[in-house]
């Protein structure tokens, strides 16, 4: 076994799944509620992803341990693998919103949605904030490395909810990026979309609309991809877009694929991401975008991938992901600077990669306890202000997915 084989994150993966399905995970599970449950697929989706991200992160800490430098791996299937759990997060988010404003047609509470957007994003991405800032004042020796203007805006961008990436030095402490592992950029992009609803949502108001404005950004993002202009923002435009298509024609979509054996959808939605992962230099490209925007499609039309996806070890992942994203950082940092460990875990793919699946179920049970007594609280304090000021709902009716109505999480 190499240090980039598949191997590991498959049994690793199954090593999660088998943990996440014992009662110490009870506290992941979604409680009953009055309100319709969320995509039971897309919440087994999203737990698959954000450990995309981590084994992702995993690969590129064996390169940091060799060479000193932060880079991809020399492997497709790792490089590529965090870079497409991110954007399909990105689908999800215009999915499930965009779902939103077509039954809303157009007109939702702003003001409700946006609160709950805050009490879900912000509460646990200020316990990463404070763990970075703990970790530069113990490396600095709680000592003023520069001036307290500099140090305030850097603190201040720190604690700013994901508005803006957490700076990459405060207080002169360059390694900040190893306790964040960099992930918060995405939170920026998540806001930036949040906020182009006050607009797009007119288009919601008609059928018509509702899939010509995702069409229309698909098709901005394919021309400025092909000429070479802004390629990341037009990856970003092209996935939130493949979301939007995915929210405005599911239904007739899913009724296409009905008499279609499950198994055969499963293995084409398997097929896309594998190509996707394994044959590109980088997924945010056209190509590989529009492959992952098949699976995710098939995904929202009722692939589960085998059944997985519906399983409640996935369901339980999905559940705590946005903790297994954001917090990830900390725990790889903390595995990777034992010294007793750092040069086994860089001379044997062994040792790394059972330091890995140790980190990795760590973080999963991290994440299942912050999402019990940070996430979940906080969900519900977002419900308890937004009704505090007698906003309607943000979509009168549900949006139904196997008998389910998506809620607008995106993590």
């Amino acid at each position: 076994m190499g240090f980039y084989s598949a191997l590991p994150y498959l049994l690793t993966m199954a090593l999660l799944l088998g943990l996440a399905s014992t009662p110490l995970f009870r506290l992941a599970d979604t409680p009953p509620t009055d309100v319709a449950a969320r995509v039971s697929a897309i919440d087994g989706l999203r737990g698959l992803l954000a450990l995309a991200v981590f084994f992702h992160h995993s690969a590129i800490w064996h390169q940091y341990l060799l060479t000193g430098e932060w880079r991809l791996p020399p492997s497709r299937f790792y490089a590529n693998l965090g870079p497409a759990g991110v954007s399909m997060f990105f689908m999800i988010t215009g999915y499930l919103f965009w779902s939103q404003m077509l039954k809303a047609k157009g007109r939702p509470n702003f003001l409700k949605l946006y609160i709950g957007r805050l009490f879900r994003i912000v509460p646990l991405y200020l316990v990463l904030a404070l763990i970075v800032l703990g970790v530069v004042g113990f490396a600095t020796r709680w000592r003023l490395n520069e001036s307290p203007f500099a140090l305030s805006v850097e603190v201040a961008r720190a604690l700013a909810g994901g508005l803006v990436t957490i700076p990459h030095e405060i207080n002169a402490y360059r390694g900040t990026w190893f306790v964040s592992a960099g992930v918060t950029w995405s939170l920026r992009y998540e806001w930036m979309f949040y906020t182009s609803l006050i607009v797009t949502a007119f288009f919601a108001r008609g059928a018509l609309g509702g899939l010509l404005l995702p069409l229309a950004g698909l098709t901005i993002a394919i021309v400025l991809a092909l000429l070479g202009r802004d390629p990341f923002g037009a990856a970003l435009i092209l996935l939130f877009s493949i979301g939007m298509i995915a929210a405005a024609v599911r239904k007739p979509f899913a009724s296409a694929l009905a008499r279609v054996p499950q198994w055969a959808l499963s293995a084409a939605a398997v097929a896309f991401v594998a190509l996707a992962l394994t044959r590109f230099d980088g997924v945010y490209g056209v190509t590989p975008e529009l492959m992952l925007g098949a699976a995710f499609l098939l995904v929202v039309s009722g692939t589960t991938v085998f059944g997985l996806l519906l399983t409640r070890p996935a369901r339980r992942l999905g559940d705590v992901s946005y903790g297994i994203y954001l917090l990830q950082g900390p725990v790889l940092l903390l595995a990777f600077s034992l010294p007793w460990l750092k040069a086994p875990s860089a001379a044997s793919p062994a040792v790394h990669w059972a330091l890995v699946a140790v980190a990795a179920a760590a973080l999963t049970v991290f994440a299942t306890l912050t999402h019990s007594l940070v996430e979940r609280p906080g969900i519900q304090a977002g419900r308890r202000v937004a009704s505090a000021l007698g906003g309607r709902a943000v979509a009168s009716e549900p949006v139904r997915i196997d008998r389910k109505e998506p809620q607008p999480q995106s993590f």
